[in-house]
């Protein structure tokens, strides 16, 4: 647990402690805050009564400094002729907004204005939802988010694959857990579950005996826990699980009756995983043959129950979804889904009560039909279109150009690939409208930026409840802190709401037609998303700590189709045919454009640092620059220092770095977190800002073929000395 100083004594009158949630990242910690007698944040301290995080928060959802800083934005700005912003007003900015968006609705239609929404929307459960429900009504296809940008894959696969109608097993009741390219101990993510106090659900699961598998590159703070941990070089998740698959396979660990029942194309897979023998993964991948088979052992054999998972490390690597469909493949091949009659762990409290059923939802494939980018002809996904093309969607002339962008809870001019592009297409706009509440690289090139209320100064609810918790547990906060005095800042669905009247359209939200007369509220918001819940929101709202709730038990339901898992489709053969036949040197090196890289450039998180937001004092303090931890044997082979500047160069760019010895990472590999740095043009000093690693990528090359994203993790690159 994390301390914060506060200024706010216990005893003084003047102060109140008032529960609530955190909401920085999708740990959704419980927290106390400190308010003072105006309703502003003095102390943010961990709740010890929370049900699930029992006094556990971090250090990024303890900072005050997040509301009360000097340089949060408090009022919206208008960019004005010369490069400069100016204050305006709220109705003012949002006027002139819908009238240029009506403008462009009557010239070049609606597609021609985009929304893009990030992680940040994680503060506000409202966010995500309305910005569809806004595009929807003024009838646009071009929706963005970063899920697009780090984990398609995880859209991907179930389209490919199938997937499981009543889903995988889940920590509480597993024998064996295996993350592939996780931290949860440091992320707080983890697809189906360790989101909430992660290193206490992952020890308790120890404690009554599971055992732990983690594939990662570097020996992280999860690792540490593992019963078996597979180090393998960087991007080379593919190769492992194909060589895990082999194994089990042909020991014969599969559960042949699931597989008879439920698999199309086991013989095919067989064949195309057969080159990737325990002694080729040693040598291409660098995990020994016996660790190889004494995870396939453990996974396959020796366990009935567990499955595996895994983060956005593979799905930002090369063959991304080559790399999640072979990991889900593991899970089919070994029948590791809940069965008719099992207990479902939580079936929700403010979801609606959905039957889940034994049975495969088949493959759909639907980036194959529907609308597809102009410039490199890829569809969409859950609704959305991939973010590496919105670039050139502005960028390209012709019918169909994007010319305005609304950024909601993101820094693509940080957070994308290739800065130099990302750049130009936001100079390109005609109208840029960002909704943050700081300065940030994309605000410096927008037409208006509009800076929201924050996480405690409004009402929220947990999200993807039975994604992320394994308990029937919920929490209503009603947002008690008030923005700073004088501040014009505003809800974000308002922001939307008021768009949509201005220019004549109806909003639709969770199925309910919303007054276009009069704003709703952040409650009346909430409560049309809750109106089909388990537990009526008026009952979550009894619970200002947070509750577990006694909902009706839930048992997963016999099937009625008789789908089958696509487990080897051509397009998965094709690509890991490519695989295998990928060029290194007679050093093992990956040569790319005729060029032998020494080292592989893997990506990092940091426990205090949620993605760019890296401009907080008291993080910054912590984390000035963005290092580049390399193993101590290549630094002295470089006879680079710690603390040493090191050039590292891709076949895209270069970047100066910061060298910092890390021997739990395999020699050959540099790790560093991505969202540091600042715009080209300012030169950031590496010291006093970090590099931007975007810069190392092109949006050009190394493309997939079906979501267009670049490679992010596993880069290719040489280090010298500076």
């Amino acid at each position: 647990m994390d301390q914060i100083e506060t200024t706010a004594s216990a005893q003084d009158s003047r102060y109140r402690k008032v529960p609530a949630t955190c909401k920085v990242c999708l740990g959704t910690c419980g927290t106390i805050l400190t308010l003072d007698d105006n309703d502003r944040i003095v102390g943010i301290a961990p709740d010890k009564e929370h049900p699930l995080t029992r006094g556990y928060a971090c250090f990024k959802g303890l900072q005050t400094d997040l509301y009360s800083r000097p340089d949060r934005l408090l009022h919206p700005l208008k960019r004005m002729p010369d490069g400069s912003f100016q204050q305006i007003s709220a109705e003012q900015a949002l006027d002139e907004i819908a009238q240029k968006l009506s403008d462009l609705l009557t010239s070049d239609g609606p597609d021609a204005i985009a929304g893009y929404y990030g992680t940040g929307t994680m503060g506000n459960v409202l966010s995500a939802p309305v910005l569809r429900s806004w595009m929807q009504a003024i009838g646009s296809q071009a929706l963005f988010s970063s899920m697009t940008i780090d984990q398609p894959a995880k859209w991907v696969t179930p389209e490919r694959l199938g997937a499981w109608h009543a889903g995988k097993h889940r920590l509480p009741d597993s024998d064996v857990f295996l993350i592939g390219g996780s931290n949860p101990v440091t992320s707080h993510l983890l697809y189906g579950g360790l989101f909430a106090n992660p290193l206490a659900e992952l020890k308790a699961a120890k404690e009554r005996g599971m055992k732990l598998i983690v594939i990662d590159p570097r020996r992280s703070e999860t690792s540490h826990y593992a019963d078996i941990a597979l180090q393998p070089f960087p991007g080379e998740d593919t190769t492992v699980v194909a060589g895990l698959i082999r194994i089990i396979l042909t020991e014969r660990w599969e559960d042949r009756p699931f597989c008879d029942d439920y698999v199309q194309g086991l013989d095919a897979l067989r064949a195309g995983v057969d080159p990737f023998t325990p002694a080729y993964v040693e040598k291409r991948a660098g995990v020994p043959a016996d660790q190889l088979h004494a995870a396939a052992r453990m996974f396959a054999k020796e366990a009935r129950r567990g499955a595996a998972y895994t983060g956005t490390g593979p799905n930002m690597a090369p063959h991304a979804n080559l790399a999640e469909h072979l990991y889900e493949v593991l899970n089919v091949i070994c029948g590791r889904f809940n069965r008719a009659g099992d207990p479902v762990i939580n079936p929700g409290v403010l979801v609606p009560r959905t039957a889940l059923r034994a049975e495969v939802t088949a493959p759909s494939r639907s980036w194959e039909t529907g609308k597809k980018s102009r410039v490199r002809n890829v569809g969409m996904l859950a609704g959305e279109m991939m973010s590496p093309v919105l670039p050139d969607e502005i960028l390209a002339p012709g019918p169909g150009n994007i010319r305005s962008l609304f950024v909601l809870a993101s820094n693509p001019a940080s957070a994308f690939p290739d800065p130099p592009k990302v750049i130009e297409a936001l100079k390109a706009l005609d109208l840029l409208v960002v909704i943050d509440p700081n300065f940030s690289t994309t605000a410096r090139f927008a037409h208006y930026i509009l800076p929201p209320k924050l996480n405690y100064e409004m009402a929220t609810i947990p999200d993807y409840e039975t994604f992320r918790y394994f308990q029937p547990y919920s929490q209503y906060s009603p947002g008690p802190a008030r923005p700073p005095a004088g501040s014009a800042v505003l809800d974000e669905h308002y922001i939307f709401w008021a768009l949509a009247k201005r220019l004549g359209k109806q909003m639709q939200f969770n199925g309910a037609s919303l007054d276009m007369t009069q704003a709703p509220s952040v409650d009346d918001m909430l409560d049309i998303m809750t109106r089909d819940a388990q537990i009526p929101l008026s009952e979550v709202r009894k619970y200002p700590h947070g509750h577990i709730f006694a909902v009706a038990p839930q048992c997963v339901e016999p099937a009625t189709n008789d789908a089958r898992f696509a487990v080897f489709p051509d397009d998965v053969g094709i690509e890991l045919g490519e695989v295998a036949a990928e060029s290194f040197d007679e050093k093992g090196r990956k040569v790319e454009h005729g060029t032998a890289f020494t080292h592989r450039l893997t990506c990092r998180r940091m426990r205090n640092v949620m993605n760019s937001v890296t401009y907080l004092p008291a993080t910054r303090k912590r984390h000035p620059f963005n290092a580049a931890f390399v193993h101590p044997a290549d630094l002295a082979a470089l006879d680079v220092k710690s603390g040493a500047e090191i050039e590292i160069t891709s076949a895209h760019g270069t970047i100066t770095g910061i060298a910092m010895p890390d021997d739990r990472l395999k020699p050959g590999t540099v790790s560093m977190t991505h969202g540091f740095g600042g715009l080209p043009e300012d030169h950031t000093p590496v010291h006093n800002g970090g590099a931007n690693v975007a810069t190392l990528i092109s949006l050009e090359k190394n493309l997939d073929n079906i979501t267009a994203m670049p490679r992010l993790s596993a880069i290719p690159v040489n280090l010298r000395k500076k």
